[in-house]
């Protein structure tokens, strides 16, 4: 009988989609314990401002500047997160259900807040110019936009052959001994503004029945050049005063940094 050394080839990964309160559940896990941002946002939104955030997911800002005298709404897509956002913290905010390009407030707001890359979660030039376009007319006279956003660097934009780049983080569990696994897999494709990210979650508790769940969804993301977010909220009356590299006063550097945390005001 003859032997053939047929080449090892390993299963293939089975993911289950993410629903949202899954995912809000995992995001709650990722950021309510992050405080590295809270006092810039503190700190450039004035005693008693009235504030509005867009994207406040589970309440982890809106919450923390309520508590310092802030009077905040946070709105936010996703009724899971919302849900979440409710559960605790200040009782203060006004959570509610909302478009982010679509604002609807009777009354304008001393401070807009768009944390953590959400502003790149639209991906196109036009549900971003209706965003910041709502976001002016809500805005009083003399307020500001605060913003986040990731700008990938610039070499990736103009290569040619696709690229990938990985990261990963493990967080414990809230509820159970175990650990959540988070891979987060970016996709550039050559002279593209946007590019695709995938979350992956490998839910890993530590039970005798075992338990173990592999849950993926993906989503584009804008990955415009720093002249193109100025062209856009230039198209949108707002004129940029601050460009960041961190929560502090470094200056941004558009050779070397990717994160830029922002500070607007409506043009004269």
């Amino acid at each position: 009988m003859e032997n053939f050394d047929l080449p090892h080839k390993e299963p293939e990964e089975i993911f289950q989609p993410l629903d949202s309160n899954r995912y809000a559940a995992f995001y709650a896990l990722e950021m309510d314990d992050v405080s590295r941002d809270l006092d810039f946002y503190l700190c450039h939104c004035k005693a008693s401002a009235t504030v509005l955030e867009l994207g406040c997911g589970t309440g982890r800002i809106a919450q923390h500047l309520a508590t310092h005298g802030r009077k905040v709404t946070g709105i936010d897509l996703s009724q899971a997160m919302l849900r979440r956002a409710k559960r605790g913290g200040d009782a203060t905010v006004h959570y509610i259900c909302m478009d982010m390009c679509r604002l609807a407030f009777s009354h304008r707001f001393d401070h807009i807040l768009i944390p953590y890359n959400t502003l790149n979660l639209l991906h196109t030039s036009a549900a971003i110019t209706a965003c910041l376009k709502s976001v002016t007319d809500h805005l009083a006279a003399d307020g500001t936009l605060l913003f986040q956003l990731y700008i990938p660097a610039s070499d990736l934009s103009t290569q040619a052959e696709p690229e990938k780049t990985f990261q990963f983080q493990i967080f414990p569990l809230e509820d159970t001994r175990g650990k959540l696994i988070k891979e987060s897999i970016r996709s550039y494709t050559g002279f593209s503004d946007t590019f695709t990210l995938e979350e992956r979650y490998r839910h890993r508790p530590q039970s005798p029945t075992g338990g173990k769940e592999d849950f993926s969804h993906s989503f584009p993301l804008a990955g415009y050049s720093l002249t193109k977010w100025k062209s856009l909220l230039s198209a949108s009356s707002l004129q940029l005063t601050s460009l960041l590299a961190d929560f502090g006063d470094r200056p941004f550097d558009t050779q070397n940094d990717t994160a830029l945390f922002a500070i607007a005001q409506k043009k004269c």
